[in-house]
């Protein structure tokens, strides 16, 4: 588990914000390129190539929904895009839900109250998942953390032109 390891961080679905950001920072600093300006070229692409890396880990490990992709990836699991029927309803209701209030801005801050509990809720089910490696599950719950995601994100979106 490479980017893990990159950041000397337990592979894990829950770990420390402040903790990786704070390793990115010491990472940065020891090898990005602009220190290795007067080195030799083959060191200047090494620490090209170290910084890049150590971007990319960055990126996909701060993330909620890329690092629950990667330790699937990591573990050898495909991730499917089967919705069980009953979150499918419940995408069409907040669908609806979000349309029929979407100049309502009280309304649709309640809404988005709402799927914030949901994402916090599908965090702790992935962290339990992946501590017990249930990874058909973790599966599912991450499709439907997507969804719920983007309907926050959709929901943030209407109230800012609301304000």
């Amino acid at each position: 588990m490479e980017f893990f390891d990159i950041y000397e961080i337990e592979p894990s679905f829950s770990i420390s914000e402040n903790e990786l950001k704070k390793k990115y920072l010491v990472l940065q600093k020891k090898f990005h390129p602009d220190r290795f300006a007067h080195s030799s070229i083959e060191e200047q692409k090494t620490a090209l190539i170290n910084s890049s890396l150590i971007n990319d880990a960055y990126q996909v490990l701060k993330d909620d929904i890329r690092r629950a992709k990667y330790l699937l990836e990591c573990n050898g699991v495909e991730i499917t895009n089967h919705t069980n029927p009953a979150f499918l309803m419940k995408q069409m209701e907040y669908e609806e839900k979000i349309e029929d209030h979407s100049n309502d801005k009280n309304q649709l801050l309640s809404i988005q109250k709402e799927l914030q509990e949901e994402l916090d809720q599908y965090k702790d089910n992935l962290t339990l998942d992946f501590d017990k490696k249930n990874f058909d599950r973790a599966t599912n719950q991450i499709n439907e953390f997507i969804f719920i995601d983007k309907l926050h994100l959709k929901i943030k979106e209407k109230i800012n032109q609301l304000s």
